[in-house]
């Protein structure tokens, strides 16, 4: 069992206090360095291939703090060899992250995850129908900015109010870049076009039948119309989903219900927009949802 007789010995290059070290940080080390090998896997790289580099970085660290630990405690000592290795690593994945970083991209995304109030799926699905064409991503860009959104901020860096990716000085038009790049022609139907492509965003973000429910219901996107309510076709519904009477009523119920939060969160420019809005839904919505 380690103690810190033999950290000391380690500090002193004793073969047998290293040897002593290295088998007590082993499990700490292969802990760090899967994780390490797991953040890197959502740049598109395999676990295996950071794996090792990662164990060997992990090694490095502790053989570079070992001399500049002076806590009186062997708690003390695994608390710092932990945080020394795990800043290491963290900032190697950080460094390995943001050089193949889409940064038009991920300014894109993060406009859009202000809109979708912080929902990373939802703010996918807007940055490939919101923007104006031209600066719009597609599908593979949206899905490597969201990877990369994720990747970097589980780093749990500390940044400045001024280097905060969707600060002032980073998002100059609502759309995440510079402002002159949006011509007259992108702003013609701008709302119109934007509320739109929000809807569809927002369906594309839910599951199959709860978003099959709404664009059936009410022809969105040039489906059958199937209407809602007691005038709805309610049958013919269930039968373009596949479903039973039942099932279909409860996909368009929890639809409704679904999208009413995720346009909400969209939308709504403040706090009380959105309560204002939720409150209108709950009212639409009520009694079990519209049927």
């Amino acid at each position: 069992m380690l103690n810190m007789d033999l950290i000391h010995a380690a500090q002193r290059n004793d073969l047998d206090g290293i040897k002593a070290v290295l088998e007590a940080l082993e499990g700490r080390i292969a802990t760090l360095a899967r994780a390490a090998a797991n953040r890197m896997k959502l740049t598109g790289s395999h676990f295996s291939d950071h794996y090792e580099d990662a164990s060997q970085e992990a090694s490095l660290a502790l053989w570079e703090a070992l001399p500049r630990f002076a806590g009186e405690t062997v708690d003390s000592f695994f608390a710092f060899m932990y945080s020394s290795m795990d800043n290491r690593l963290k900032d190697k994945s950080r460094s390995e992250m943001n050089a193949g970083i889409d940064k038009d991209a991920i300014k894109v995304f993060a406009s859009m995850l202000e809109r979708a109030d912080g929902d990373q799926h939802l703010a996918e699905q807007l940055a490939q129908s919101v923007p104006p064409k031209g600066i719009r991503l597609g599908a593979d860009r949206a899905r490597a900015a969201r990877l990369a959104w994720q990747g970097t901020t589980s780093l749990d860096s500390q940044m400045s109010e001024t280097e905060l990716p969707w600060s002032d000085t980073n998002l100059t038009s609502p759309w995440g870049v510079p402002g002159d790049l949006v011509t007259a022609e992108d702003l013609n139907g701008e709302d119109r076009a934007a509320k739109i492509a929000t809807v569809n965003a927002v369906l594309d973000s839910m599951s199959d039948n709860q978003a099959n429910a709404l664009r059936l219901s009410y022809g969105i996107g040039g489906a059958q119309c199937f209407g809602t309510g007691e005038a709805g076709d309610l049958p013919g519904l269930a039968a373009a989903l596949g479903l039973g009477i039942i099932p279909a009523r409860d996909a368009r119920v929890k639809g409704h219900k679904t999208f009413a939060k995720r346009y909400i969160k969209a939308v709504a420019r403040d706090d009380a927009e959105a309560e204002e809005l939720t409150a209108i839904a709950a009212e639409r919505l009520g009694r079990g949802g519209r049927k």
